[in-house]
């Protein structure tokens, strides 16, 4: 059982409110749909009830069946759609939510994160989806049927009314132990597909190194340990659909039971005799199945909940960890950056990226930080960044304590990765950001060369993060979007790495031109940064170099 399910669940259910329209409307069509379908039993029972006894064929009855077994039918697709719509409207809240706090969240790299929101996202939309519309339809069509039911016979109310709560109460407790198991699950599917895709990444040193038969070795491992995980998830899904099944016929066939000796006068029902007749009793044989329909449907997506809450589990930590200080000051210009005695280690691990780091840096100017790859470079950026913010040590801006600073770092600085990301859109937009009004005339002249190439100009569009573009113009296209949304700060990770020498020599002198009004923080390799930096902080495994 989870160590705080109540907390899990509440947070789950707060979520609801942002799907409500979505979530009545599915709810309507849900009583709609079966209505449609308690007159369809009434109609076709009388129906065959005239046929079978008086034999007589009442063609509008028939008729009526039809048309309302089609209007159950029409409803229920509408209701499916509001409900779906309502898991991707919170899904998408969730991660709206979930990706700034990931940025700043130290306990994930950039793999493990997007792991994360992948299968915890994934978790949830079924739960939004099916679960929750189930566990509403269950109580809105099992009150309808119930409320039928005791119109007829009292007795089938019983029975049904019986079953309804003794299901709900069985899956609770077999939900007890499924909990821990879909978080154990989750867990190792987080850290072992950051495994797989560790080796994966590495496959060429791993065939060079002869070193294969002892990877697959661990591997296996690895997998044997994830699919028996697995394996116990589905085993709790299996068990709680079997105990399912086996209280669903015993009540359809007490029911059944009933009905057939009380027509037989064996056992004879309240009505019998008094009108107690064959439609009667065909009309709640077939409202008893139906009576089912969307209970068996929720308990079939009860493993939804658990997986639900197990993910939960592991996002609110991350989505509760927001107290910021108050920014009464934000606009404040920049002075001066002191960095004392910082080091830096990532959660888990026992080796520091950062060791006793000390540096002030200028309200403007370039600052260059060199070093080997796994120096720690693109740690350090991202503590300037205020992305990064459980370091050791002390980060000053304008002399404020570090709370503050790291807030401030994070509106006033901007930051341009070693991999160029492109909007889906188009070039226009990936530079303006703006959908309307784009500022066409006023904008970097180095874009002039790949405007040449494109027929369509500012409208050619780009998706798959740019794949119509080269590696060169991709970031140049992500240096113009910088430098038109600038910030007091800009902090540029590998801006020259891959790239041809005219590419570098364009982003060198935009680099150097900017340093002049903002201060300019560069990770680089580009042995020409040297004789244009005005500070050098040389990182050789986190260790800071005189």
């Amino acid at each position: 059982m989870s160590s705080n399910p109540e907390s899990a669940s509440k947070w789950l259910g707060k979520s609801i409110i942002n799907a409500k329209v979505e979530y009545v409307s599915a709810s309507i069509m849900t009583i709609l749909s079966a209505l449609c379908f308690v007159a369809f039993s009434w109609y076709l029972s009388r129906f065959a009830d005239a046929w079978l006894v008086d034999k007589q064929v009442k063609t509008s009855d028939i008729l009526n069946a039809v048309a309302f077994i089609a209007g159950r039918y029409i409803f229920a697709h509408f209701a499916s759609l509001f409900n779906y719509k309502a898991g991707n409207t919170i899904v998408a809240a969730v991660k709206k939510q979930l990706y700034p706090e990931l940025l700043n969240n130290s306990y994930h790299d950039s793999i493990s994160g997007t792991l994360l929101v992948t299968k915890a996202t994934d978790d949830l939309k079924p739960f939004y989806s099916y679960f929750v519309p189930y566990a509403m339809a269950s109580v809105l069509v099992g009150g309808l049927v119930l409320v039928a039911s005791f119109w007829v016979d009292k007795w089938v109310g019983y029975t049904l009314l019986v079953t309804f709560l003794v299901i709900p109460m069985q899956m609770i407790v077999i939900g007890f132990g499924a909990e821990s198991l879909h978080k154990k699950h989750i867990d190792l599917f987080l850290r072992y597909s950051a495994v797989f895709y560790n080796r994966l990444q590495t496959i060429a040193e791993i065939v060079n190194l002869d070193n294969f038969k002892s990877q697959y070795k661990f591997l296996s491992e690895k997998s044997k340990a994830l699919n028996k995980a697995t394996t116990n998830v589905m085993s709790v899904a299996i068990l709680s659909s079997a105990v399912l099944e086996l209280f669903v016929t015993i009540a359809i066939a007490g029911v059944a039971i009933y009905l057939g000796m009380s027509l037989l006068g064996i056992m004879p029902g309240p009505s019998y005799g008094k009108g107690y007749d064959f439609q009667k009793a065909l009309f709640l044989l077939m409202l008893a199945p139906y009576f089912f329909f969307y209970l068996r449907k929720f308990v079939s997506a009860y493993h939804d909940r658990n997986r639900a809450v197990a993910s939960a589990e592991l996002l609110m930590p991350i989505l509760q960890n927001t107290k910021k200080p108050v920014m009464t000051n934000a606009d404040e210009l920049l002075q001066q950056i002191e960095i004392n005695n910082m080091s830096f280690a990532y959660p888990n691990s026992p080796v520091k990226v950062l060791h006793n780091i000390h540096l002030t840096l200028p309200k403007k100017g370039l600052v260059l930080v060199k070093g080997i790859s796994g120096s720690g470079k693109s740690t350090l950026l991202k503590i300037l960044t205020g992305s990064l913010s459980e370091f050791e040590g002390n980060l000053s801006v304008n002399g404020y304590e570090a709370a503050w600073s790291t807030e401030w770092l994070k509106i006033n600085s901007s930051y341009m990765n070693q991999f160029p990301f492109v909007f889906d859109g188009t070039l226009g937009y990936n530079v303006f950001l703006e959908k309307n009004d784009q500022k066409k005339n006023n904008y970097p002249p180095f874009l002039d060369k790949i405007l040449a190439k494109k027929t369509e100009g500012w409208e050619t569009k780009l998706s798959h993060n740019g794949k119509q573009l080269s590696g060169g113009e991709k970031q140049l296209i992500t240096l113009a979007r910088m430098l038109l949304h600038l910030r007091p700060i800009a902090i540029l990770d590998e801006p020259t790495a891959n790239l041809d020498p005219e590419t570098v020599e364009i982003i060198l002198d935009q680099i150097l031109q900017l340093s002049h009004e903002k201060l300019v923080i560069v990770a680089s390799h580009e042995d020409k940064f040297d004789t244009i930096a005005t500070t050098i902080l040389h990182l050789n495994w986190g260790e800071q170099m005189n």
